[in-house]
């Protein structure tokens, strides 16, 4: 009884799958995803590798934490291959560098940088598929361009106490020169290239490899609306 009913729902599903448009002209998805590795993980691994040392004189550790990128879409489909929409994704990190070493007075110093960092994008974008009413696999081409919202703030310490008034001048100004570089430079960009693999009329999966914060990210979509109904002569939904 169990494999007879493990079998029944395997059929339904399959059917549902064959059967439903995963894309067609006037349908709308959304989509939320996460992505990996990002740019700043990838230079979180390398910075890693460069900065960490240990010997007579100096100590060094190098540490990344961050937390997405986080991605959002949403498409609409405005003909049979050809779909408009918005795309969003935000991403959050901090880079630690600790060093140990004796001064030029041979007085021990240890020293704490913090890099902070966050990111959030917003695009218009177009998505081009490359099959015209998928129903079991949607490939497509994605571009979107947008406005950029990125922060950054530099922190450092010595031996645990906070920098003297001028120094702190100093990596104030750098955190100045940094932010204005973004600020003077607001631009979002992502290119990818996409599939969606549905398991049931209204969702399913999917799976974006290209530049977008990361080199691939995986989700879930959802059309919003399901079909009108279901038309029993032709085994289709519609």
């Amino acid at each position: 009884m169990k494999s007879l009913f493990t079998t029944l729902f395997l059929s339904i599903l399959c059917m549902n799958i064959a059967s439903a448009q995963i894309v067609q002209k006037g349908t709308s998805t959304i989509q939320i995803g996460y992505g990996f590795p990002s740019a700043m993980q990838i230079m979180g691994s390398v910075f890693k590798f460069a900065l960490t040392t240990e010997d007579a004189d100096v100590t060094t550790a190098f540490s990344y934490k961050g937390l997405g990128p986080f991605h959002f879409r949403y498409d609409k489909m405005i003909g049979g291959r050809v779909g408009l929409g918005l795309s969003a994704n935000a991403e959050f990190g901090k880079f630690k560098l600790t060093a140990d070493y004796l001064d030029i007075d041979d007085n021990y110093v240890s020293s704490v940088t913090n890099f902070n960092y966050s990111s959030i994008n917003a695009m218009l974008r177009m998505n081009i598929h490359f099959i015209k009413n998928p129903s079991k696999i949607d490939i497509y081409y994605g571009f979107g361009v947008g406005y950029a919202h990125t922060r950054v703030k530099l922190e450092q310490l010595l031996s645990g106490n906070v920098l003297t008034p001028e120094d702190q001048v100093y990596v104030d100004d750098f955190n100045d020169y940094l932010n204005g570089i973004f600020t003077t430079l607001p631009i979002a960009i992502e290119e990818v290239f996409g599939m969606k693999v549905p398991f049931s009329n209204n969702a399913g999966m999917y799976l974006e490899v290209g530049y977008s914060k990361a080199l691939a990210q995986i989700g879930f979509y959802a059309k919003l609306g399901g079909p009108k109904g279901y038309n029993s002569d032709r085994w289709q939904w519609y």
